[in-house]
């Protein structure tokens, strides 16, 4: 049974359907097969302990019993919104970003292509993947993982980018299950904006490195690119100026981005 919180959450963001998991290895798989089988838009799939959660790349990410937030939403995206699939991840990202920012005035900001940071350091992931059916896409499911409390910040040795946890940004005990309402609250607000220009204005003021020289790595580990960040495009597209002016723009992939203090 579902901790009474957590039905409470589902109750106030009006969540059509929800799975709800003590321990499972991944909640995108789950949700990626209920989506086939008929979830409805808007269907959450949450989990205490995920033990094989899914990154970019097939990274690996554990979810430790009462210390983080597993979910994964399950979108049918409407005919205008199939035209910005490629949104959803920095969708979630920002939804969760500006929440952060107003509910604990917090310096959140995203990391493109698909992690939110607070203090330059990492606190979440998303995963966002999408079911087709030849030409036509069934719908997506878009994963999300936020590091809530200390437990859930993974062993230094695993770490390919430095992370934190929301708690050890703000002084009240936090209550995950309150944090989840006000990110799912977040999300069908700004999905809502997806398709306005205010959807790409605030996702630009919360880039992060905004204005600062990056670096584009393949996954090998080979500097692909670097230059100044300087926005991105209609379909999310990283733009990158590099030293001789000219202007580069860099499509989600096999590449990561990191600022030049970390070199």
């Amino acid at each position: 049974m579902p901790p009474q919180e957590f039905l409470e959450t589902i109750n106030n963001c009006r969540i059509p359907a929800f799975r709800y998991f003590e321990s499972t290895e991944s909640t995108n798989q789950i949700a990626n097969e209920w989506l086939l089988d008929g979830a409805p838009d808007g269907a959450v799939v949450f989990a205490d302990h995920q033990s094989a959660g899914r990154g970019r790349m097939d990274r690996r990410w554990v979810t430790q019993p009462g210390s983080a937030i597993a979910v994964s939403l399950i979108v049918h995206p409407t005919a205008a919104e199939t035209e910005k699939l490629s949104l959803f991840s920095p969708l979630a990202g920002l939804a969760l970003a500006e929440m952060l920012n107003s509910q604990f005035r917090l310096n959140a900001q995203i990391k493109w292509p698909n992690d939110v940071l607070i203090d330059r350091k990492k606190t979440a992931g998303i995963l966002t993947e999408a079911s087709w059916s030849g030409v036509e896409v069934k719908g997506l499911v878009v994963g999300v993982g936020i590091n809530v409390l200390p437990g859930a910040i993974p062993s230094a040795e695993t770490l390919q980018f430095p992370a934190t946890c929301v708690q050890n940004h703000v002084t009240t005990p936090l209550n995950r299950f309150q944090l989840l309402q006000e990110f799912l609250l977040s999300f069908q607000m700004w999905r809502g904006r997806l398709l306005t220009p205010d959807f790409k204005n605030r996702w630009e003021k919360t880039l992060a490195f905004y204005g600062e020289t990056v670096y584009i790595k393949e996954n090998n580990g080979t500097i692909q690119l670097s230059g100044t960040l300087i926005g991105i495009t209609d379909q999310g597209d990283l733009i990158l100026q590099t030293q001789n002016q000219s202007i580069q723009t860099i499509t989600v992939g096999d590449v990561h981005l990191r600022p030049a203090e970390s070199q």
